[in-house]
C-alpha cells in the first residue's frame, strides 16, 4: 500500500524548493518582503543558497528523467 502516489513526491519537492528560493531571495512565498533581510545578505549568503537549490533541484530533474528513461 503506497501511503504518497509517486506523481505526488516532485510536487512537494519542487514546492518545497521554490519556498526556500523565495526565502533566499529576502522575500515571503506570498512575495512580500522580509523585514530581517537586508541587501548585502541577499547579494552574499542569499546568492550562494540560491545556487544551492539550483544545483539540488537540476540533480533532482536527472534522477527523475533517468528514471522515465529507465521504465520507457
Amino acid at each position: 500500500m503506497e501511503l504518497v502516489p509517486p506523481w505526488l513526491l516532485p510536487l512537494i519537492f519542487y514546492t518545497i524548493m521554490l519556498w526556500f528560493y523565495r526565502l533566499t531571495e529576502g522575500k515571503t512565498v506570498l512575495g512580500k518582503p522580509r523585514q530581517q533581510v537586508d541587501e548585502s545578505w541577499k547579494a552574499t549568503t542569499g546568492r550562494t543558497l540560491r545556487r544551492a537549490i539550483i544545483i539540488i533541484s537540476g540533480a533532482y530533474t536527472a534522477l527523475l528523467l533517468l528514471q522515465l528513461r529507465a521504465t520507457l
